[in-house]
């Protein structure tokens, strides 16, 4: 049996080598399989990777603070209500109160937040050492054990939904292969963090079960049940490519990378392999997962094909980000009454002027572009890619977390008079409430990254950073962003030389221990070589503005931003004409000295605040704003439909 996942450092290594290993796991007194694990070397360079879960610690008052709301959230959840719908699907009795919204008894996706939780749980047993939700998620993997068929598959929904989907295709099914990904991720990340046999050996049989199944099934079958390019596809299958290309990772079994391939598919591939901006109308966060896959694939195996695919993608996908860094808002050609008029698709690039419906930035896609960003961060240490991150880190996903409960908004609105719509507690389970749970429970993450010399600071975010291979500790000290400094305090065992780095636009000047040094920019960044003593004092003058970001095919929308934090209006809104880049920061005037809020006259003489838009819970708000007074189209606000109702058929 494996005693230890490896998986957690394997990632911060430019190459690894596996002994040969065997597992077995007995179910019921019957091998349900023998897996072996040859030597594997991944070839793929990483110029820098994240510190894991439990090598940073946020000690802010933003981010830390709804981490915590989500982990006391994890904690207090009753396991027998979680599993209810998986105890009826295998026939077990169960008293729990059933659950409502997306894990309703009578729902397709149920099942999917379980997968979501079990992952979080996890996360947040390894990164806290907290044994009561490491325990909490082993009872979950131990009622799976016991819900999961001898043919290995594993669900809160019944089986035939998948004769369904193979028989019908993209009619009368809700995405039983997204579900099926919850599920089998959440066993591997209890796997990879909590060293769970069970949780291995429940992943790789429903793995096995999948494949199974698509060796049944002819190729336009195949192509049938996972072409995703209607609107609204209610066939998607969520990132279940990257899971398996994960478990491949973990057991080199030849079936499993098979199965995984198998979810790329080239429709989507081999036109962003050809250059070809294949985006419009097409389901956002189906699509981003599929990018993650085939970044995956490409680190496992070095496939260029899937390397530029991804790198042309984003490319494309810059033309539909909004300001806050995520995308997603209605299809060009939309189907009236549907979801797709508001919310979950990409229009045409460059063509967001009419995009503001109340349903645009999919709480979902902005995680899901986080981990392409690290990715493509990992392949080349542009510090554009870092921007986005922190842009994303504050906007879209510290925005996504409600402030009094922690639980996530679905859409982010971003027109006039906007209002944000949180999950409830146990009536809604959207899939943003499923992945923003997931998200506080690694929040931590792109703040701080590494390679064998050097330690590079992404974000003005407090945290204390262990960075073992130096036998160092760094604890960064920050109001930002509503002061404009930093300090890092440095722990050493003993006189250590190595480079810190960090973002030179947004550094206007550093001390170390108290006397000013010249900054040394390479490739933007500034970098600091030397010998770090123990108690070294490092004192960081930031230096960032206001500035306008226009709606990308407006004419008169933009958005302000300080530095890379998104700001929004507060209350009802009137135009703001005559406000550029040229006159923002003298115009706009600092409201308290401690705390980033900012006052204007508009047109009409009256005072607005603007704030950072993660800091707005309750009150009306607009992001992008009227710089003409002559614009109409986004005067009107209404929420965006969630739930099975945004896949009815029109």
């Amino acid at each position: 049996m494996l005693k230890k996942s490896f998986l957690i450092k394997h990632v911060q290594s430019q190459t690894f080598n596996l002994k040969e290993i065997e597992v077995s796991y007995i179910k019921n007194n019957t091998a349900c399989f023998i897996a072996k694990i040859y030597s594997l070397k991944i070839e793929v360079s990483r110029l820098f990777t994240n510190f894991t879960l439990d090598e940073v610690v946020l000690t802010d008052k933003y981010f830390a603070f709804r981490r915590e709301l989500v982990k006391k959230y994890i904690v207090e959840f009753d396991t027998n209500r979680l599993m209810h719908t998986f105890k009826i699907n295998a026939g077990i009795p169960s008293n729990a109160e059933p659950l409502g919204g997306w894990e309703d008894v009578e729902c397709g996706l149920r099942g999917h937040f379980v997968g979501h939780f079990l992952s979080a749980c996890s996360k947040f047993a390894y990164a806290d050492k907290d044994e009561f939700l490491k325990t909490k998620a082993n009872e979950i993997v131990d009622i799976m054990d016991l819900c999961a068929k001898s043919n290995g598959y594993l669900s809160a929904f019944e089986e035939e939904k998948l004769d369904m989907l193979e028989f019908e295709e993209n009619r009368n099914v809700w995405a039983p292969y997204y579900t099926l990904h919850k599920i089998m991720q959440g066993l591997v990340d209890c796997h990879i963090f909590l060293s769970s046999d069970k949780s291995l050996a429940l992943a790789v049989n429903l793995a096995y079960y999948i494949h199974r199944r698509f060796e049944n099934l002819s190729f336009w079958k195949i192509d049938g049940i996972l072409r995703c390019t209607k609107v609204n596809p209610v066939n998607e299958f969520g990132g279940i490519g990257d899971s398996l290309y994960t478990l491949y990772d973990i057991t080199g079994d030849s079936k499993i990378l098979e199965l995984a391939n198998i979810f790329d598919r080239d429709y989507f591939i081999d036109n962003l392999e050809a250059d070809n901006d294949v985006l419009e109308n097409l389901h956002a966060n189906t699509h981003l997962p599929m990018i993650i896959a085939v970044m995956h694939r490409y680190n496992i195996s070095g496939e260029k094909k899937y390397k530029t695919a991804a790198v042309n993608f984003y490319d494309y996908l810059l033309g539909r980000t909004f300001a806050n860094g995520n995308s997603s808002s209605k299809a060009t050609a939309f189907i009236k009454g549907g979801v797709s008029e508001k919310s979950e698709h990409w229009g045409g690039f460059g063509t967001l002027g009419d995009a503001l419906k109340g349903g645009e930035s999919e709480s979902c896609c902005a995680h899901n572009t986080e981990r392409i960003l690290e990715r493509l961060f990992e392949w080349s240490a542009s510090i554009e890619y870092l921007d986005h991150m922190e842009i994303l880190k504050y906007n879209a996903i510290l925005n996504s977390a409600s402030d009094k409960t922690g639980l996530s908004q679905y859409h982010q609105p971003m027109g006039s008079c906007a209002v944000k719509k949180f999950s409830g507690l146990f009536d809604s389970f959207w899939c943003c409430t499923a992945s923003g749970v997931e998200a506080m429970s690694e929040i931590q993450k792109n703040i701080w990254f590494k390679n064998e010399d050097a330690i590079l600071l992404n974000a003005f975010i407090s945290s204390k950073v262990v960075w073992n291979e130096k036998n160092a500790k760094i604890t960064q000290l920050t109001e930002f962003p509503d002061n404009l400094t930093s300090t890092l305090m440095i722990e050493v065992a003993a006189p250590t030389k190595f480079k810190l780095m960090l973002k030179g636009e947004a550094v206007k000047a550093i001390k170390i221990n108290s006397i000013l040094i010249d900054l040394k920019k390479e490739h933007g960044y500034i970098v600091i070589d030397r010998v770090f003593n123990n108690k070294d004092k490092i004192e960081i003058e930031i230096d960032i503005f206001l500035h306008l970001v226009p709606l990308q095919g407006s004419e008169g929308l933009a958005a302000v931003m300080f530095g890379n934090v998104l700001l929004a209006q507060i209350g009802q809104t009137s135009p703001l004409k005559g406000i550029t880049n040229r006159n923002i920061n003298e115009t706009f005037v600092k409201l308290q000295k401690d705390r980033l809020e900012f006052a204007v006259d508009d047109d009409q003489g009256n005072k607005v605040t603007f704030i950072p838009l993660y800091k707005v819970e309750e009150k009306e708000y607009t992001v992008y704003l009227d710089l003409t007074g002559t614009l109409s189209q986004n005067s009107s606000f209404s929420f965006a439909k969630d739930g099975s109702a945004a896949y009815e058929e029109t």
